[in-house]
């Protein structure tokens, strides 16, 4: 390819791409005394990694790079890699702002904890609570994540991988869920018009009021599905709406009475208790649609009469403050679930009990649609459950959420 001179730019290019390692080659043999003490066995394994593997040191500077690193980086900045701040080779603004803070708080609690316990140099590394999503280069989109390293130096492991593929797959699921639920929309309602208008026609012979029974169920149920991936659909794209300050006693004093109007059908014993009039920042439909969900479900899951877990069925709300932030939780006497399926709840279309799930009317989202509303809100979801005896689903809500 030429330039406008006449150059070609392929092999400028790549000229400058052999200078710049030839660069970063010495600059590596002046750090070498700085470079973490680790065994060759765990480079080898970084430098067989496709993805941008850097260690830095305590001033978030680079002190060891892989190839892959380096051949990403040598085609976007003109300078050397080895000694140079990450904040200079990542360029993207949201990253920028969060990077500081959390590499600080990681870089500390790896001293602090070589200071309470020296540790020998070693490969093994903690990975904190830090990831980032976006774009850095050409666009593409990169997931960042900071691991720390026990060694003698106190290094940080940052790992930069390209996920734009991963994410454009993402996408494209997500919108041909959207799609086609919004396109079933239309004639699932036609099908119910027409089903319910022959149901009640006075000249309907009794052997057919079973079958147009069923198909009426059976469209109920398959709309409740479209209405619930439409639901997601809104959560995973719809990041329009403003949030603000949601009164949370009121709204959570609210789905206590939509929840009594329901258990009519149940019989349960239902009791709510505010300990804390702290509202939360966020999207009152969204949260009132994910708290009213898990008290509809303790209600379907909790037995009514001593059958099955020989005791009346109970459901609690609890809204207080903690150290840590808001928690709201929701517990119930129910059947309980097995440990192992709690780390898989939130799972799209998961049933522990497919049977008695659908006999209870419901699509296999609630906890989907929860989680996804959850996220957006910064808070995070807790089961705890025992089988037999009931469960409580705890969400917490971050303090800076709190208002």
């Amino acid at each position: 390819m030429l330039d406008d001179k006449g150059l070609d730019k392929t092999d400028a290019t790549a000229d400058v791409v052999g200078q710049s390692s030839a660069v970063n080659a010495k600059a590596v043999n002046i750090k070498l005394g700085t470079a973490p003490d680790l065994s060759d066995d765990f480079y080898q394994i970084l430098e067989s990694s496709d993805d941008m593997l850097m260690i830095l040191d305590e001033h978030e500077q680079i002190v060891w790079h892989n190839s892959s690193a380096l051949f990403i980086l040598t085609a976007y900045v003109d300078k050397p890699i080895i000694g140079a701040k990450v904040s200079s080779l990542i360029l993207n603004h949201e990253f920028l702002e969060k990077f500081p803070d959390i590499f600080h708080a990681i870089y500390q609690s790896v001293k602090l904890t070589n200071i309470a316990k020296p540790a020998e140099p070693t490969a093994k590394s903690a990975k904190q609570a830090f990831e980032f999503f976006g774009q850095i280069y050409r666009g593409e989109i990169y997931k960042v994540t900071l691991a720390r390293i026990n060694n003698a130096h106190n290094h940080v492991l940052l790992t930069v991988a390209n996920h734009t593929y991963i994410h454009h797959l993402e996408q494209m699921r997500t919108d041909f869920v959207g799609n086609v639920s919004h396109e079933m929309r239309t004639p699932l309602t036609v099908l119910m018009g027409y089903i319910e208008t022959f149901s009640n026609a006075p000249s309907l012979e009794p052997k057919w009021q079973r079958g147009f029974a069923l198909m009426s169920e059976q469209a109920r149920r398959m709309n409740n599905l479209v209405n619930d991936l439409l639901m997601l659909s809104r959560l995973e794209h719809d990041d329009s709406e403003q949030q603000v300050a949601v009164d949370m006693p009121r709204l959570l004093m609210q789905v206590f009475d939509d929840a009594r109007a329901t258990n009519k059908e149940f019989g349960h014993l239902l009791d709510i208790h505010l300990d804390t009039e702290r509202h939360v920042l966020g999207i009152e439909k969204y949260l009132y649609s994910a708290i009213l969900n898990l008290v509809i479900n303790a209600m379907k899951y909790t037995p009514t009469d001593s059958t099955e877990t020989g005791r009346q069925g109970e459901i609690s709300i609890l809204w207080e403050e903690t150290s840590d932030g808001g928690l709201l939780s929701i517990a119930d006497n129910g059947i309980g679930i097995e440990e192992t399926h709690l780390a898989r709840l939130t799972e799209r279309f998961y049933r522990v009990d497919s049977g008695r799930s659908r006999a209870t009317g419901g699509t296999g989202l609630g906890l989907a649609i929860v989680k996804h509303v959850l996220h957006k809100h910064g808070a995070s979801l807790h089961i705890d459950s025992v089988l037999g005896q009931g469960s409580t689903f705890k969400i917490l809500f971050p303090k800076e959420r709190l208002v």
